[in-house]
């Protein structure tokens, strides 16, 4: 077992896993450091901070700029988050240059249906000369050896290059989705679900699928995180605002990965606020996904 850090987790790994096989932490709405506190918040790092804390997956969400701004903005709804996608991609490269046995997997996603043109604004990046090997865009689920120091593209978006699940992902729903090239994924995405109790049964329910078939080549993700209501995505993860939320989802997450043996496969699991606890760093669910890999001993 190889000691490592938050920062090169991956260097542990077996290089001929396939992606479905591994644990991975991720963050919900990834790029929302910046934007207005309350709904439009779902972090309080930024990218950079986020993938040295060993978060491997991130839900980036655009949309298009005039022609003379970069050509993708950061939003959450309608609101803009201040950073461009180029921010993005350059935090990213930044740590796989200084990281790179290391993999990042990007959910990629319009944030309104009526941006038609996300395709070729994404190309205008990949025609950059330090951008163009930094992604993996075939459609297949890869092994990690082919993958390191790349990101992954999952698009949700129309195109034709990445993973495709631009079809038939289902809103507010546990589902399936199979790609065009029969990649299977098994999502659990029930974001309006804002009884804790009921939330975090089916969060416990969607890993608990990912352990029992961890031989079924289909990658699970599951969604840790709550759309505001009542309260705000910071409170539905760790508490506080007017009335109690209990059970809180953070909190309720470690307790259940903690329970878990070593060598499990959660499959991705999607912070809120990942290790921000009024003011503090707990960064243990990150850490306990993490650790859950066989080989992988955190420092």
């Amino acid at each position: 077992m190889t000691d490592v850090s938050t920062k090169n987790w991956m260097s542990a790994l077996d290089k001929n896993l396939t992606l479905d096989s591994i644990s991975m932490p991720g963050t919900h709405d990834s790029g929302t450091q910046q934007a207005p506190k309350g709904g439009p918040r779902t972090q309080n790092f930024g990218i950079y901070d986020q993938l040295s804390d060993g978060i491997r997956f991130l839900d980036i969400r655009v949309k298009p700029n005039g022609p003379e701004l970069d050509p993708l903005n950061i939003y959450h709804g309608i609101f803009s988050c201040g950073i461009s996608f180029g921010d993005v991609l350059n935090d990213c490269l930044k740590f796989l240059k200084e990281n790179p046995s290391e993999s990042v997997v990007m959910l990629m996603n319009a944030e309104t249906n009526n941006d038609k043109n996300i395709q070729a604004k994404f190309h205008e990046y990949l025609k950059q000369e330090k951008y163009k090997h930094l992604f993996y865009l075939e459609p297949r689920i890869p092994a990690l050896h082919e993958i390191q120091s790349k990101i992954v593209l999952l698009r949700r978006f129309d195109g034709d290059e990445g993973i495709d699940l631009s079809n038939g992902w289902e809103k507010n729903a546990t589902f399936t989705l199979t790609t065009p090239e029969n990649q299977v994924f098994r999502i659990e995405d029930e974001y309006q679900q804002h009884d804790t109790h009921k939330k975090m049964a089916t969060v416990h329910s969607s890993i608990n699928r990912a352990m029992e078939t961890p031989n079924d080549n289909a990658v699970h993700i599951t969604y840790n995180s709550i759309s505001l209501a009542g309260h705000t995505p910071y409170q539905y993860a760790w508490g506080g605002g007017f009335g109690k939320v209990d059970p809180k989802m953070n909190p309720g997450l470690t307790e259940f990965l903690a329970e878990q043996q070593k060598g499990n496969r959660f499959g991705i699991v999607v912070l809120d606020f990942y290790n921000n606890k009024e003011g503090h760093i707990d960064n243990r669910n990150a850490e306990l996904i993490i650790n859950a890999n066989s080989g992988v001993n955190l420092k």
